[in-house]
């Protein structure tokens, strides 16, 4: 099930898509389904039962996931740059944990080129919504992007990642 994004209001998942042997049931034909709405961000069960010639009862999952953010400034240092994205606002800041910053040498973001970096909302950066990222190499230009996340329920959720902005670093 596609995954909501935290509006603030309360939302339901968008009607299921259901298959059975490659064929595409009908909604209110072949299945019902019946979901509790939720406000914020989490999963959010929903149940799924066959009608007519379809019977059984099938439970899936739809989540809301954090607001998204993006870089609003990167600054170049020597073999470093600070990155600063925009800051939520207050009800969004309340289901937000923190951010994860990721930046790599490919605008690609493979694995091997990749680094990431969890910033708490908590910490002093995560306040200022910046991180200095240093012992990189002199003049390579670096692509960066930035996502929000929630831990709610013992799990973590994630927004999608920014657009990527490049930087190079100072020699």
């Amino acid at each position: 099930m596609k995954s909501k994004t935290y509006t603030g209001k309360a939302q339901k998942c968008a009607v299921p898509t259901v298959k059975v042997g490659g064929k595409t049931l009908r909604h209110k034909v072949d299945f019902t389904y019946s979901c509790k709405a939720g406000k914020a961000v989490g999963s959010y069960k929903v149940k799924v039962v066959g009608k007519g010639v379809y019977t059984g009862t099938k439970t899936a999952v739809f989540k809301i996931v954090p607001k998204g953010t993006s870089v609003s400034k990167l600054v170049k240092a020597k073999k470093a740059f600070t990155v600063k994205w925009k800051k939520p606002s207050k009800a969004n800041l309340k289901q937000t944990t923190g951010y994860q910053v990721r930046w790599s040498a490919s605008k690609k973001f493979t694995k091997k080129t990749t680094k990431t970096k969890t910033v708490k909302a908590t910490t002093s950066s995560g306040k200022k919504c910046q991180l200095k990222v240093s012992k990189l190499k002199a003049g390579k230009k670096y692509y960066v992007q930035v996502r929000t996340y929630k831990k709610a329920g013992g799990k973590t959720y994630y927004s999608s990642w920014s657009k990527a902005k490049a930087v190079k670093t100072r020699k």
